[in-house]
């Protein structure tokens, strides 16, 4: 089973769909951008928009979200006043099917280039689920700047076709 619904961009990057839409200023208004630091912990979490601003699609056949399709996007890291704080680079690939429900997955990495550091994201992402409004959860790691040697996790929750609520948290 396929589910045509599914935009180009969500086929391999997991990151935004249309599937669910938010009222402007709703949800999107409550993301952070501040890196918030609870004192004894060694961890930092980020909170922030993503705003798609490109997309490259290479759709393998047959026409539409299957095993093979790659994405490359790049996408605009936005603080809670809409300000761009970095970009972040990803790329993905539909990697699986289930026979049995139909749903898509797809392996996923993105580079987060912030002001303060850089941040890597790889795994694996349940497309179908993350159409159909369920958070998603992939592994993160700090490389450079105040981020490196930490390591964490990536939660974010659709908002339209075009942004993400996202929060990277990060200890060590």
């Amino acid at each position: 089973m396929r589910s045509s619904s599914l935009p180009a961009r969500l086929t391999v990057a997991g990151v935004v769909a249309a599937a669910l839409v938010v009222p402007a200023g709703t949800a999107a208004g409550a993301a952070e951008a501040k890196p918030a630091a609870k004192p004894g912990s060694g961890c930092t979490t980020v909170s922030f928009i993503e705003q798609l601003v490109t997309t490259d699609t290479t759709d393998v056949a047959p026409t539409g979200p299957s095993v093979g399709d790659v994405v490359v996007t790049e996408d605009a890291v936005l603080d809670e006043n809409r300000k761009r704080v970095g970009t972040n680079d990803i790329q993905g690939v539909i990697v699986k099917q289930d026979p049995a429900t139909g749903e898509l997955f797809s392996f996923s990495t993105a580079t987060y280039t912030l002001r303060d550091g850089v941040i890597r994201v790889a795994g694996i992402v349940n497309l179908t689920r993350l159409a159909a409004g369920e958070t998603q959860t992939l592994p993160a790691a700090g490389v450079k700047g105040r981020y490196a040697g930490k390591t964490g996790e990536l939660t974010w929750t659709l908002v339209s076709a075009t942004e993400s609520l996202n929060s990277i948290k990060l200890c060590g």
